[in-house]
């Protein structure tokens, strides 16, 4: 019986260092996700997004939509929303 419980031991201390090991091993590694990478401005990649947001022509419906939001609610003077294409705020007031 005490050879049994000898190594069970062993063989929980092993399992507890190897998976111990993977996860510093896991843990040292840079994780890509933060990474920045440079893109060629004239890649289709770039380009696309050099012309993600080109003004107000492209935040029309954005307005449209903060307009009647802004009419619907007197007590407001102006109403802000940010662009879900290029992040920029797009205000409008009375």
């Amino acid at each position: 019986m005490d050879d049994i419980v000898r190594g069970r031991r062993q063989l929980l201390g092993s399992v507890a260092a190897w998976v111990g090991g993977v996860v510093l091993l896991a843990a040292t590694r840079s994780a890509g996700a933060w990474q920045v990478e440079e893109m060629d401005p004239k890649s289709a990649l770039g380009l696309a997004y050099a012309k993600r947001c080109s003004g107000a022509s492209d935040h029309t419906a954005l307005v449209a939509q903060l307009k009647a939001q802004l009419a619907s609610d007197s007590s407001a003077g102006s109403l802000t929303a940010t662009c879900p294409v290029c992040g920029c705020p797009v205000i409008v007031g009375r």
